[in-house]
Protein backbone atom coordinates (compact mmCIF):
# COMPACT_ATOMS: atom_id res chain seq x y z
CA UNK A 1 0.00 0.00 0.00
CA UNK A 2 2.97 2.32 0.38
CA UNK A 3 2.79 3.29 -3.31
CA UNK A 4 -0.81 4.49 -2.98
CA UNK A 5 -1.46 8.19 -2.67
CA UNK A 6 -3.48 9.04 0.43
CA UNK A 7 -5.77 11.89 1.39
CA UNK A 8 -6.20 11.96 5.16
CA UNK A 9 -9.72 13.37 5.37
CA UNK A 10 -9.81 13.98 9.12
CA UNK A 11 -7.00 15.51 11.13
CA UNK A 12 -6.56 18.24 13.72
CA UNK A 13 -3.20 19.45 12.44
CA UNK A 14 -3.95 22.89 13.85
CA UNK A 15 -0.43 24.28 14.27
CA UNK A 16 3.10 23.86 12.94
CA UNK A 17 4.31 21.60 15.75
CA UNK A 18 1.51 19.10 15.12
CA UNK A 19 2.18 19.34 11.38
CA UNK A 20 5.86 18.52 11.96
CA UNK A 21 4.89 15.49 14.04
CA UNK A 22 2.50 14.36 11.31
CA UNK A 23 5.12 14.66 8.58
CA UNK A 24 7.56 12.62 10.68
CA UNK A 25 5.02 9.83 11.18
CA UNK A 26 5.33 6.68 9.13
CA UNK A 27 2.49 6.27 6.66
CA UNK A 28 1.14 9.81 6.89
CA UNK A 29 -1.08 11.07 4.08
CA UNK A 30 0.20 12.84 0.98
CA UNK A 31 -2.54 15.41 1.64
CA UNK A 32 -4.52 16.12 4.80
CA UNK A 33 -7.69 17.97 5.74
CA UNK A 34 -7.42 20.11 8.86
CA UNK A 35 -10.54 20.32 11.05
CA UNK A 36 -10.35 23.60 12.96
CA UNK A 37 -11.23 23.40 16.66
CA UNK A 38 -13.86 25.57 18.26
CA UNK A 39 -12.24 28.41 20.26
CA UNK A 40 -13.22 27.00 23.65
CA UNK A 41 -11.46 23.73 22.82
CA UNK A 42 -8.04 25.39 22.68
CA UNK A 43 -5.43 24.15 25.13
CA UNK A 44 -2.13 25.68 26.21
CA UNK A 45 -0.23 23.00 24.30
CA UNK A 46 -2.64 23.09 21.35
CA UNK A 47 -2.99 26.62 19.94
CA UNK A 48 -5.15 26.63 16.82
CA UNK A 49 -3.36 28.36 13.95
CA UNK A 50 -5.23 26.47 11.24
CA UNK A 51 -5.82 29.41 8.91
CA UNK A 52 -2.23 30.63 8.79
CA UNK A 53 -0.84 27.08 8.71
CA UNK A 54 -2.95 26.07 5.71
CA UNK A 55 -2.42 29.36 3.86
CA UNK A 56 -0.07 28.49 1.00
CA UNK A 57 0.48 24.87 2.05
CA UNK A 58 0.87 22.34 -0.74
CA UNK A 59 -0.39 19.46 1.41
CA UNK A 60 -3.10 20.85 3.68
CA UNK A 61 -6.74 21.78 3.17
CA UNK A 62 -8.92 23.56 5.70
CA UNK A 63 -12.36 22.90 7.17
CA UNK A 64 -13.26 25.84 9.48
CA UNK A 65 -15.49 25.04 12.46
CA UNK A 66 -18.89 26.56 13.12
CA UNK A 67 -20.11 27.15 16.69
CA UNK A 68 -23.74 26.02 16.49
CA UNK A 69 -24.49 27.77 19.79
CA UNK A 70 -23.31 31.11 18.41
CA UNK A 71 -24.52 33.51 15.74
CA UNK A 72 -24.24 31.23 12.71
CA UNK A 73 -24.78 33.80 9.91
CA UNK A 74 -22.21 36.10 11.52
CA UNK A 75 -19.65 33.28 11.67
CA UNK A 76 -20.22 32.39 8.03
CA UNK A 77 -19.58 35.99 7.01
CA UNK A 78 -16.39 35.89 9.08
CA UNK A 79 -15.28 32.73 7.27
CA UNK A 80 -15.77 34.51 3.94
CA UNK A 81 -13.65 37.41 5.19
CA UNK A 82 -10.90 35.03 6.30
CA UNK A 83 -10.97 33.31 2.91
CA UNK A 84 -10.21 36.68 1.34
CA UNK A 85 -7.51 37.43 3.92
CA UNK A 86 -5.95 33.96 3.52
CA UNK A 87 -6.41 33.23 -0.21
CA UNK A 88 -4.06 30.26 -0.06
CA UNK A 89 -5.83 28.51 2.82
CA UNK A 90 -7.72 26.19 0.44
CA UNK A 91 -11.01 25.87 2.33
CA UNK A 92 -12.84 22.73 1.24
CA UNK A 93 -15.55 22.26 3.87
CA UNK A 94 -16.95 23.06 7.29
CA UNK A 95 -16.70 21.19 10.60
CA UNK A 96 -19.56 20.90 13.11
CA UNK A 97 -18.89 19.42 16.54
CA UNK A 98 -22.08 17.55 17.34
CA UNK A 99 -22.02 15.65 20.65
CA UNK A 100 -19.60 18.30 21.91
CA UNK A 101 -22.35 20.86 21.34
CA UNK A 102 -25.98 19.95 21.95
CA UNK A 103 -27.95 20.11 18.74
CA UNK A 104 -29.12 18.09 15.75
CA UNK A 105 -27.95 18.27 12.16
CA UNK A 106 -31.52 18.88 11.00
CA UNK A 107 -32.23 21.75 13.42
CA UNK A 108 -33.72 24.58 11.36
CA UNK A 109 -31.17 27.06 12.71
CA UNK A 110 -28.46 25.03 10.97
CA UNK A 111 -29.89 25.69 7.49
CA UNK A 112 -27.64 28.73 6.81
CA UNK A 113 -24.63 26.41 7.14
CA UNK A 114 -25.90 24.12 4.41
CA UNK A 115 -26.94 27.02 2.17
CA UNK A 116 -23.42 28.42 2.61
CA UNK A 117 -21.86 25.03 1.81
CA UNK A 118 -23.97 24.70 -1.32
CA UNK A 119 -23.00 28.22 -2.44
CA UNK A 120 -19.27 27.53 -2.11
CA UNK A 121 -19.18 23.85 -3.06
CA UNK A 122 -18.11 22.87 0.44
CA UNK A 123 -18.66 19.54 2.18
CA UNK A 124 -19.88 19.40 5.79
CA UNK A 125 -18.19 17.13 8.33
CA UNK A 126 -19.99 16.28 11.56
CA UNK A 127 -18.51 14.79 14.67
CA UNK A 128 -20.93 11.99 15.53
CA UNK A 129 -21.05 9.53 18.41
CA UNK A 130 -18.78 9.34 21.41
CA UNK A 131 -16.51 12.34 22.07
CA UNK A 132 -12.82 12.52 22.93
CA UNK A 133 -11.89 11.99 26.57
CA UNK A 134 -9.75 15.14 26.42
CA UNK A 135 -12.05 17.90 25.16
CA UNK A 136 -14.97 19.71 26.83
CA UNK A 137 -18.34 18.51 25.59
CA UNK A 138 -22.11 18.50 26.17
CA UNK A 139 -22.23 14.70 25.61
CA UNK A 140 -25.30 15.04 23.39
CA UNK A 141 -25.14 11.53 21.98
CA UNK A 142 -28.70 11.52 20.68
CA UNK A 143 -28.29 14.86 18.93
CA UNK A 144 -25.32 13.59 16.94
CA UNK A 145 -27.18 10.56 15.59
CA UNK A 146 -26.58 9.92 11.89
CA UNK A 147 -30.32 9.73 11.24
CA UNK A 148 -30.49 13.53 11.57
CA UNK A 149 -27.60 13.91 9.14
CA UNK A 150 -29.51 11.77 6.64
CA UNK A 151 -32.45 14.19 6.88
CA UNK A 152 -30.31 17.12 5.71
CA UNK A 153 -28.46 14.99 3.15
CA UNK A 154 -31.80 14.26 1.48
CA UNK A 155 -32.80 17.93 1.68
CA UNK A 156 -29.46 19.16 0.25
CA UNK A 157 -28.47 16.63 -2.44
CA UNK A 158 -25.84 19.01 -3.87
CA UNK A 159 -23.90 19.06 -0.58
CA UNK A 160 -21.77 16.17 0.67
CA UNK A 161 -22.07 15.23 4.34
CA UNK A 162 -19.45 13.26 6.26
CA UNK A 163 -20.55 11.33 9.35
CA UNK A 164 -17.18 11.22 11.09
CA UNK A 165 -16.35 8.26 13.35
CA UNK A 166 -19.15 6.09 11.90
CA UNK A 167 -21.49 7.39 14.64
CA UNK A 168 -19.51 5.45 17.27
CA UNK A 169 -20.78 3.02 18.55
CA UNK A 170 -23.86 2.95 16.28
CA UNK A 171 -21.86 1.47 13.41
CA UNK A 172 -24.44 -0.89 11.90
CA UNK A 173 -27.24 1.70 12.01
CA UNK A 174 -24.93 4.33 10.51
CA UNK A 175 -24.18 2.26 7.41
CA UNK A 176 -27.84 1.30 7.07
CA UNK A 177 -28.85 4.96 7.11
CA UNK A 178 -26.20 5.90 4.57
CA UNK A 179 -26.94 3.15 2.09
CA UNK A 180 -28.28 4.51 -1.20
CA UNK A 181 -27.70 8.12 -0.08
CA UNK A 182 -24.86 9.08 -2.43
CA UNK A 183 -23.94 12.37 -0.71
CA UNK A 184 -23.22 10.72 2.65
CA UNK A 185 -19.77 9.42 3.62
CA UNK A 186 -18.14 8.15 6.81
CA UNK A 187 -14.79 7.27 8.36
CA UNK A 188 -13.51 5.48 11.46
CA UNK A 189 -11.00 8.17 12.39
CA UNK A 190 -10.12 8.62 16.05
CA UNK A 191 -10.83 4.97 16.77
CA UNK A 192 -7.67 4.22 18.71
CA UNK A 193 -7.72 6.88 21.44
CA UNK A 194 -6.02 5.47 24.56
CA UNK A 195 -8.35 4.76 27.45
CA UNK A 196 -11.43 4.11 25.36
CA UNK A 197 -13.30 0.82 25.10
CA UNK A 198 -12.53 0.80 21.38
CA UNK A 199 -8.77 1.01 21.97
CA UNK A 200 -8.86 -1.64 24.68
CA UNK A 201 -10.29 -4.20 22.25
CA UNK A 202 -8.86 -3.27 18.88
CA UNK A 203 -9.58 -6.57 17.17
CA UNK A 204 -13.15 -6.60 18.46
CA UNK A 205 -13.65 -3.05 17.25
CA UNK A 206 -12.27 -3.81 13.81
CA UNK A 207 -14.65 -6.78 13.63
CA UNK A 208 -17.54 -4.42 14.44
CA UNK A 209 -16.41 -1.98 11.74
CA UNK A 210 -16.19 -4.84 9.26
CA UNK A 211 -19.63 -6.20 10.13
CA UNK A 212 -21.21 -2.77 9.67
CA UNK A 213 -19.46 -2.07 6.39
CA UNK A 214 -20.13 -5.47 4.88
CA UNK A 215 -23.88 -5.23 5.39
CA UNK A 216 -23.92 -3.98 1.80
CA UNK A 217 -21.45 -4.95 -0.94
CA UNK A 218 -21.02 -1.38 -2.15
CA UNK A 219 -20.57 0.33 1.26
CA UNK A 220 -16.85 0.69 0.66
CA UNK A 221 -17.67 3.42 -1.87
CA UNK A 222 -18.83 5.63 1.03
CA UNK A 223 -15.83 5.06 3.31
CA UNK A 224 -13.01 7.61 3.42
CA UNK A 225 -9.61 7.44 5.05
CA UNK A 226 -9.02 9.59 8.14
CA UNK A 227 -6.83 9.39 11.25
CA UNK A 228 -7.96 12.27 13.54
CA UNK A 229 -4.25 12.94 14.11
CA UNK A 230 -3.66 15.29 17.07
CA UNK A 231 -1.02 14.21 19.63
CA UNK A 232 -1.96 16.86 22.26
CA UNK A 233 -5.23 14.95 22.77
CA UNK A 234 -3.46 11.57 22.43
CA UNK A 235 -4.52 10.90 18.84
CA UNK A 236 -1.29 9.97 17.12
CA UNK A 237 -1.95 6.60 15.50
CA UNK A 238 -1.55 6.37 11.74
CA UNK A 239 -0.29 2.89 10.86
CA UNK A 240 -3.16 1.25 12.74
CA UNK A 241 -5.56 2.73 10.21
CA UNK A 242 -3.61 1.16 7.36
CA UNK A 243 -3.69 -2.16 9.22
CA UNK A 244 -7.45 -1.80 9.79
CA UNK A 245 -8.05 -1.07 6.11
CA UNK A 246 -6.06 -4.18 5.17
CA UNK A 247 -8.23 -6.29 7.49
CA UNK A 248 -11.59 -4.96 6.30
CA UNK A 249 -11.24 -4.26 2.58
CA UNK A 250 -10.03 -6.06 -0.51
CA UNK A 251 -6.79 -4.76 -1.98
CA UNK A 252 -8.60 -3.62 -5.14
CA UNK A 253 -10.69 -1.29 -2.93
CA UNK A 254 -7.76 0.45 -1.23
CA UNK A 255 -7.39 3.15 -3.86
CA UNK A 256 -11.05 4.06 -3.42
CA UNK A 257 -10.71 4.41 0.37
CA UNK A 258 -7.51 6.45 0.20
CA UNK A 259 -8.02 8.52 -2.93
CA UNK A 260 -11.05 8.26 -5.22
CA UNK A 261 -13.76 8.41 -2.57
CA UNK A 262 -12.12 11.31 -0.69
CA UNK A 263 -12.10 13.24 -3.97
CA UNK A 264 -15.82 12.55 -4.39
CA UNK A 265 -16.58 13.38 -0.76
CA UNK A 266 -14.65 16.67 -0.96
CA UNK A 267 -15.02 17.98 -4.52
CA UNK A 268 -13.16 21.18 -3.62
CA UNK A 269 -10.07 19.05 -2.93
CA UNK A 270 -10.41 17.56 -6.41
CA UNK A 271 -10.79 21.06 -7.82
CA UNK A 272 -7.62 22.31 -6.14
CA UNK A 273 -5.59 19.27 -7.14
CA UNK A 274 -6.81 19.55 -10.73
CA UNK A 275 -5.58 23.16 -10.83
CA UNK A 276 -2.26 21.99 -9.46
CA UNK A 277 -2.08 19.46 -12.28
Amino acid sequence: MSELQKIDCHTHIVNREIYSQYCRSSGCGDYALVMEFLPHMAKENMPDKSWSLCDGSERLFLCPSVDIHGDIPKQLKEIEKKMLAHPGSRVVGLKIFLTYQAGRADDERMSPIYDFAEKHGFSVTFHTGLPSLHLPNDYDMDGSNARYVKNVALKYPAVNFIVAHMDDPRYDACLQLMHDVPNMFTDFSGAFEPGTKVAEDEEGTIAEFSHAIHQFPDSYKQIIYGTDFCPPILLSEIEKYDDTIKKIFEEKQFRDIYWHTPLRAYPKVAEYLKKKG
